[in-house]
């Protein structure tokens, strides 16, 4: 605007359209502005944020976007808040460096809000400090302890650096390239330092020497051997099979729900509120706090997981599958065996006893458990009619050996009457508690759907069903009571992981809603049928054959678990 004639005019204008106009709202989030509201306002805008991050977390593709940092075009000096509160201001905290680092009264800051000269701060080549602190990690990381092994404290209280000349030599080598990470880590890995075996000197005066010299090998006159960790693990057990998806980007999924995404660990999703069990099992680190280096336990807890947990029985079962695949014979099944897992062929002792344990153990009497079965789930949740969806799809927590239900008591006291058996089930108590029985398509094949649902008892209103895909919506959908209603789809072409839920839920009232439904599912000019009377669990245990048991040994071996 341009200047008024009237200077009183001027100033009362400046005042109220100004860049640091108190009647100026900032082109902020929501959660900096809330002051300039009022309450009714506020939970408007929150309800708007809200629908703007659900549209970007319900996207089906990721929405590319950035996070960048850009100063205010209006800059104010940070004030002390009595007792936090935001409008009770204190005295002027003027922005500057440090002072424990700076002799004398640190000089403030001059430009905008001061990052960037605090930035110039950090990296200046006369503080010593942030290029140890840098050089030091990644040394951690590829030897397991730092030269420095409190590596976020390097004050008066940290221990010492086991090598301070070569620490300082590193510090120099990173600072003279331009901070060249990619420069630091060939630097490392080509040394001799990082190319010794693990393996103790082979004369035994010079072994002897050394152990009593070091024997934590600090001065590492050894490699140590490195465990890998949950997500190099996982990685692992999904390149051994060639299934590891390795693009890059994307929105994060959730790893520990069937059926498994392939994508690397690294783009697992993380709810630092429900953060998954097997994740603290396996030392990850805790995401609510500052943790510079992961521990490393040895519990009964990790046995239980390579032992049992349905990820590492799929990878194990595919190992086995693909290694039989393309041979004649069980000795080069076994050898192939050796080169997905381990990279290199079985000693003469260990295919011996390979061959012995797989003869022995195709003695015994095979699995009666049909490989369609772990195609089904069993849940809850509720249909969305509006968007033709299945609604907080969650699995139903206790099964008794005949049906899948809320607790070991039905009615469960949480989860009310909603139940799933062979031949049908029974709905919960509302609607969003609708019994979901859930088939989840394990390639790429066309189908077709033929089902049949019966609603018996004459007291109540009847149920509801429908079969909705999670590509394609809404497939059928039928009002039964008293009645025989087919649920049919003639033909469906699905790929890998898409899912199709029937759903059974009330109708206006919880009364007699028990319900008859036998699905089968046909791929089209194949030999696959799933069938849920058939395919319903009689017992949760599917033990592994000889060819399995023998992958999971292999992938439960030091030899996998470490890198060596």
């Amino acid at each position: 605007l341009s200047e008024l004639s009237d200077p009183d005019v001027e100033e009362l204008t400046a005042v109220l359209y100004g860049p640091e106009a108190p009647c100026e709202v900032p082109d902020l989030p929501v959660v900096h502005t809330e002051a300039f509201f009022d309450s009714g306002t506020i939970g408007e805008l929150w309800k708007l944020q809200g629908e703007v991050d659900r549209w970007i977390i319900q996207a089906e593709q990721s929405v590319p976007f950035t996070v960048i940092l850009r100063d205010r075009q209006a800059t104010f000096e940070p004030r002390i808040l009595r007792r936090g509160d935001p409008v009770n201001y204190g005295e002027d905290v003027p922005r500057h460096f440090l002072s424990l680092f700076v002799d004398g009264k640190p000089a403030p800051f001059e430009h905008g809000s001061g990052r960037r000269e605090l930035g110039e701060k950090i990296v200046d080549p006369q503080n010593p400090l942030t290029v140890r602190v840098i050089v030091n990690r990644v040394w951690m990381q590829h030897f397991g302890q730092g030269l420095v092994t409190t590596p976020s404290d390097f004050g008066l209280r940290s221990t010492p650096p086991s090598h301070p000349e070569l620490l300082d030599w590193l510090a120099n080598e990173f600072q003279s390239h331009d901070w060249s990470l990619k420069h630091l880590h060939k630097l490392i890995l080509t040394s001799q330092t990082f190319r010794q075996s693990s393996q103790p000197p082979e004369e035994e005066t010079r072994h002897r020497l050394a152990l009593q010299t070091d024997p934590e090998n600090r001065l590492l006159w050894r490699m140590n051997p490195h465990r890998l960790t949950f997500e190099e693990f996982r990685d692992s057990l999904l390149a051994v099979t060639d299934d590891l998806d390795p693009s890059m980007g994307g929105k994060p999924g959730k790893i520990f729900e069937a059926p498994y995404p392939r994508r690397r660990t690294l783009y697992g999703l993380i709810d630092r509120q429900f953060l998954p069990s097997t994740l603290r099992i396996f030392d990850f680190a805790n995401p609510d706090l500052h943790i510079p280096q992961r521990s490393e336990t040895t519990v009964p807890q990790q046995s239980l997981f390579l032992m049992n947990h349905s990820l590492v029985l799929e990878r194990v079962r595919s190992l086995a599958s693909l290694a039989r695949q393309h041979t004649s014979n069980s000795r080069q099944a076994i050898e192939a065996m050796f080169q997905h897992a381990l990279q290199r062929s079985p000693s003469p002792n260990e295919l011996q006893e390979a061959e012995r344990f797989i003869s022995l153990a195709e003695t015994t009497k095979p699995s009666d458990v049909s490989p369609t079965t772990a195609d089904w789930q069993y849940g809850y949740g509720s249909y969305d009619a509006a968007q033709q969806k299945t609604n907080g799809w969650t699995p139903l927590p206790h099964f008794t050996g005949q049906a899948w239900q809320g607790g070991p008591k039905w009615p469960d006291s949480t989860l009310g009457w909603v139940q799933l058996t062979a031949a049908g089930g029974h709905p919960g108590n509302t609607r969003d508690h609708a019994c979901i029985r859930r088939w989840t398509a394990p390639r790429e094949l066309t189908i077709r759907l033929q089902s049949s649902l019966i609603n018996e008892p004459e007291a109540g209103d009847g149920v509801r069903a429908f079969v909705v895909s999670s590509s394609g919506g809404l497939l059928a959908e039928a009002h039964n009571h008293q009645q025989v209603s087919e649920l049919n789809v003639p033909k469906l072409k699905v790929h890998r992981g898409d899912t199709i839920d029937f759903i059974v839920d009330i109708d206006e009232v919880l009364n007699s809603d028990q319900f008859l439904w036998e699905i089968t599912v046909e791929e089209v000019d194949g030999e696959t049928l799933w069938n849920s009377k058939d395919d319903f669990p009689q017992s949760l245990v599917n033990p592994l054959n000889a060819w399995e048991q023998l992958a999971q040994a292999l992938l439960c071996t030091n030899e996998f678990m470490f890198v060596d």
